[in-house]
């Protein structure tokens, strides 16, 4: 097991992880600790524990927040009707025509 020192708020902590995770592991820290400096500068030094609970409030909002995103996404792929397939399947088919125009031209130029 590896060890890493990381810095939050100013505030060294040593951490063990699994060997080759160090860089994942600082890379995390930093995020956290950016979130962390940032409430910090917006609410005063309003002690660690409530600068941690608060700053780890807004990973589990932007954490909940992107899988509703995803959620989104999924679903909206599985919306598609045969008239938007189709009329993507129009476009991509005019293209290549136009693609092939072109080729044709170049090839007897």
């Amino acid at each position: 097991m590896a060890q890493v020192e990381v810095s939050i708020n100013s505030r060294a902590y040593k951490i063990t992880c699994e060997n080759g995770q160090e860089g994942r592991l600082q890379q995390l820290a930093s995020y956290y600790d950016r979130l962390v400096v940032q409430l910090a500068r917006e609410l005063g030094q309003i002690g660690d524990t409530r600068l941690m609970l608060l700053a780890a409030l807004t990973v589990c909002d932007e954490l909940f927040e992107t899988k509703r995103r995803l959620a989104d996404l999924e679903h909206a792929t599985d919306a598609l009707d045969s008239d938007t397939v189709g009329g993507a399947s129009r476009v991509i088919d005019a293209a290549t025509q136009r693609v092939n125009a072109i080729k044709e031209k170049l090839e007897t130029a």
